[in-house]
């Protein structure tokens, strides 16, 4: 070992090695994200094409890739041209030329990554900037979708997965697909069994009950309600008894997120209309009528959903409802039974996304 001080010919070997780390540090600082090489046609200077190479270099820079701009033969083998990078190690090469009949746009990508290629003619209607970023967008969109199904289903013919900034690009592709897959799912059909509870006087009744919904939006969605007949409702005095049957109608606003977890949670708030028919059958020397009264309906409540598929899912709900103005039950001058005021109504249900 030995101790003491550098010689000059250490000194500068240890800040040439220092100078050259920090230039190679600075060197990757300044890189830019993964390279993407856009080629056109250099002869016919077509400027619809002119305009879609710069505003797809400018689509590309904004999501933080490093775009090397380029121009080749007209007459040149396009797939020879993306598939074989002229220089550096491009993740995609997309070429952009006039099809032939000059009304579209001929779009190649080559996915460096996958080592896929696609072809697509595109048209674009319309002029201008709009006509131009919509060319761009689409030229986007391939490249996006030629690196989905090597994220969701990798295969061993991939060398290397995609770089980070790359993976990154490529989920909001996913998302996108995700999220409109979700929005045709926007309407939901449910058919169930609901118990009425109209009152301790009146007792309990059974009914079929259908439900459609419709998602307005993550957060809210809107249902429509159908119950009855409703069977099962009786009211007794001394006098005789009278036989209770009950349909109901409600339109609802419920807050309900949406989520992928299995078990969904949500309340609502709604109004329609409830109807009940009376038949009485008297002791003598009373005689049984038939009357039936209509009021309007409020409903609060929630339910909870346990999807057991991607479209169908079982539903339990439960509501307070309120009748206004209140139903009652009149035997002679005695008033012996009132309905909804307040009542309660829990459906239990299969429920399918169309």
């Amino acid at each position: 070992m030995r101790v003491g001080r550098w010689s000059v010919a250490e000194r500068i070997g240890v800040r040439s090695l220092i100078a050259a780390a920090l230039i190679g540090i600075a060197s990757v600082a300044l890189a830019g994200g993964s390279r993407i090489v856009l080629l056109t046609e250099k002869a016919g200077e077509d400027a619809v094409i002119a305009r879609a190479q710069r505003r797809l270099a400018a689509e590309l820079r904004s999501a933080g890739f490093e775009v090397e701009e380029g121009g080749v033969e007209a007459q040149g083998d396009a797939r020879r041209i993306v598939e074989t990078p002229a220089s550096g190690d491009p993740f995609a090469t997309v070429f952009l030329r006039r099809a032939g009949d000059g009304t579209s746009t001929d779009v190649w990508v080559a996915d460096h990554v996958t080592h896929k290629t696609v072809v697509r003619s595109v048209s674009v209607p319309g002029s201008g900037e709009n006509a131009d970023r919509a060319l761009a967008l689409r030229v986007v969109e391939l490249m996006r979708a030629s690196l989905v199904e090597a994220m969701v289903l990798p295969s061993p013919d991939v060398p290397a997965p995609p770089a980070s900034d790359v993976k990154g690009w490529t989920r909001e592709e996913i998302r996108v697909e995700r999220s409109e897959k979700a929005a045709g799912e926007r309407i939901a059909l449910g058919l169930g069994v609901a118990a009425a509870f109209a009152s301790p006087e009146v007792g309990l009744a059974v009914a079929p009950a259908l439900r459609v919904a419709w998602r307005a939006g993550r957060l809210w969605v809107l249902r429509a309600a159908a119950v009855g007949p409703a069977f099962g409702g009786r009211v007794q005095a001394h006098e005789g008894d009278a036989a209770i049957r009950q349909e109901m109608g409600l339109f609802e606003l419920s807050f309900h997120p949406k989520t992928t977890a299995p078990i969904q949670g949500y309340a609502a708030l709604g109004a329609g209309a409830y109807h009940i028919d009376e038949r009485g059958n008297a002791m003598a020397p009373f005689a049984g009528v038939h009357a039936e009264a209509w009021s309007v309906l409020l409903s609060a409540g929630g339910g909870i959903r346990l999807r057991f598929s991607r479209v169908s899912s079982i539903e339990l709900e439960s509501r307070i409802l309120l009748a206004m103005p209140r139903p009652v039950v009149v035997f002679g001058s005695e008033r012996v039974a009132a309905a909804m005021h307040p009542g309660a109504l829990t459906t239990l249900g299969v429920t399918v996304d169309l």
